[in-house]
């Protein structure tokens, strides 16, 4: 199945979604995935020892196409008692013609060309570029599992946050979930006004 399907799936059927990428100087490969989330969970654990976050290939890869993967099932239980969250993850190398990176970026460039010139600056020195996806984000308790996510892989790698909705370019997890929240705030003023 190809990689945009997940995506597109989500986007189109758990709205409120969001979609963000992510840019590092890291040349990361798809198997170090394993990797980062193991990294992620001992940071969480620091925390509360019943946090979990799981990693599942989609698409059912076989071990010979399990190197090539892309896309992958996140899920994301903050503390012990709390409901998981899945998201969804996509990492490709900037020189793989499947990754979006060009046209996340070219659609900030048309958004705000101070936006988009930073975007173009990140992009020179990066490698890699993630995707972090999440949808049905009108409930508060799926928010803060995916901007914990983000957080912590934005932290991970090095990363710089690349935000459409938010109308935000930045290395500062903070920041962009307290832009993050302001959209979704609007964005939910706004359904209520067109009613």
């Amino acid at each position: 199945m190809p990689d945009n399907f997940y995506l597109q799936s989500l986007v189109n059927s758990q709205q409120p979604a969001r979609m963000i990428g992510l840019l590092t100087q890291r040349a990361m490969r798809p198997h170090e995935m394993e990797r980062l989330v193991g990294a992620c969970l001992s940071t969480m654990r620091e925390e509360d020892q019943g946090a979990l976050l799981t990693l599942e290939p989609l698409g059912n890869p076989s071990p010979a196409e399990l190197e090539l993967q892309r896309t992958w099932r996140v899920t994301v239980t903050e503390y012990t008692d709390s409901e998981p969250h899945d998201c969804l993850v996509q990492v490709f190398s900037l020189d793989d013609p499947r990754s979006t990176h060009s046209a996340l970026v070219d659609h900030l460039v048309n958004m705000d060309e101070d936006l988009g010139s930073q975007a173009r600056r990140v992009l020179q020195s990066s490698q890699t570029f993630l995707t972090i996806a999440s949808g049905k984000l009108d409930d508060p308790n799926r928010v803060h599992p995916f901007q914990n996510l983000v957080a912590l892989f934005c932290t991970a790698l090095g990363a710089w946050i690349l935000d459409p909705a938010s109308a935000l370019v930045t290395d500062d997890p903070g920041e962009w979930a307290d832009s993050m929240e302001i959209s979704l705030s609007l964005e939910k003023d706004m359904g209520i006004l067109r009613r």
